[in-house]
């Protein structure tokens, strides 16, 4: 089985300027956890749920909230991201793509095509959904 059979391949992403609100938003809108960072074609960053929970302030969109909490709202996600991304191919295999993630406590790997373009991300669920699928022969 290849990345290519469990990647996701409809990828949101984000600018290296989107906010990290917005982020938050459309984390929760399309129940994801990880976005990738473009600038122009070429991946420069992932910014994962836990990076924008760090980056909020427990008292923004609250009662309590000051302009230091409000603002923790506006930060880019260059500010935020994990700049070094290990990416992967969608000809490699789902196990290949399952030890990298282990070997480097990784949630999701890019799946970037031979020309560098992203085509596609797998994440943890996608291995673990291929599988149950594998074991157990039902559709997850």
């Amino acid at each position: 089985m290849t990345v290519d059979d469990i990647m996701t391949s409809d990828v949101i992403t984000a600018g290296m300027d989107d906010t990290v609100g917005g982020i938050a938003k459309i984390f929760e809108r399309h129940h994801i956890h990880h976005i990738p960072v473009v600038e122009g074609t070429r991946i420069v960053g992932v910014v994962s749920d836990r990076d924008v929970l760090k980056a909020i302030s427990p008292f923004a969109n609250t009662v309590g909230e000051v302009a230091r909490d409000s603002n923790t709202l506006k930060r880019k996600a260059h500010q935020v991201m994990t700049r070094h991304v290990v990416t992967i191919c969608p000809t490699d295999t789902a196990l290949e793509a399952a030890l990298i993630m282990l070997e480097n406590r990784f949630n999701c790997l890019p799946v970037l095509s031979n020309a560098g373009a992203l085509v596609g991300i797998v994440t943890k669920t996608d291995l673990l959904k291929s599988f149950v699928e594998q074991v157990t022969g039902a559709q997850v």
